[in-house]
């Protein structure tokens, strides 16, 4: 474990739920370490996060994620394809992402479709679906070793695909329509792969039907 991550879980998680989020205020202290440090961090985060994001509530949970994700919030998740950061070490954190979503919004999102506007009971369920549409791994296009981040996004798309939740196989398809643009014949090819299969839910077959084209919400 690293060093500093129960620190770093207290920065992240450890606030108040307000608007605007803590983090905007003038007097805001950031979390200073290296890219490396970062990557480390991220990656423990979401690996411990169905045990270590409990003792925060929902509301805690979605702004933490959303400050830590979100290019607009801070610039963490950047060193995940910051090629002076250990190729095995971005791999790792990115690949960290599905246990993300399998120990905690599996766990602690309700079964509804964001993309319909569907009320949720849970206030995670608006970043298990956003995830892909604010993180800078959204665009690889010119990165080193691109291809090597890019397989294990689609490794994690694939797997979340399979969970057993709505929410969070609307979120990978999400992430599919996400990639569309960058790398269309991976998405084709996945989204049919999934249409082929018995999918209980009418409206989140459209939806996939839409990511395959890059037609997302």
């Amino acid at each position: 474990m690293h060093a500093r991550y129960k620190e770093w879980i207290s920065f992240v998680f450890d606030h108040p739920v307000t608007n605007p989020e803590w983090h905007w205020a003038s007097e805001a202290v950031m979390f200073e370490a290296s890219e490396e440090d970062y990557a480390l961090l991220i990656e423990q985060t979401f690996i411990n996060s169905g045990r270590d994001l409990t003792r925060f509530s929902e509301e805690q949970v979605n702004q933490g994620i959303n400050f830590l994700a979100s290019t607009a919030c801070s610039d963490y998740m950047f060193a995940l394809k910051d090629s002076k950061v250990r190729m095995d070490t971005r791999l790792l954190a990115i690949r960290s992402i599905f246990a993300l979503y399998r120990d905690c919004f599996q766990v602690r999102c309700t079964e509804t479709l964001s993309h319909l506007d569907h009320v949720a009971r849970s206030a995670l369920n608006s970043m298990c679906y956003m995830f892909w549409d604010i993180n800078a791994l959204g665009c690889l296009e010119g990165t080193d070793d691109e291809d090597r981040l890019a397989d294990c996004v689609f490794s994690v798309l694939a797997d979340t695909l399979r969970l057993p939740h709505l929410a969070c196989q609307e979120a990978a398809i999400h992430g599919y329509g996400e990639f569309s643009c960058f790398y269309p014949e991976r998405v084709e090819e996945a989204m049919d792969a999934f249409l082929a299969t018995d999918i209980p839910s009418a409206a989140l077959r459209t939806y996939a039907e839409n990511a395959r084209v890059g037609y997302i919400l």
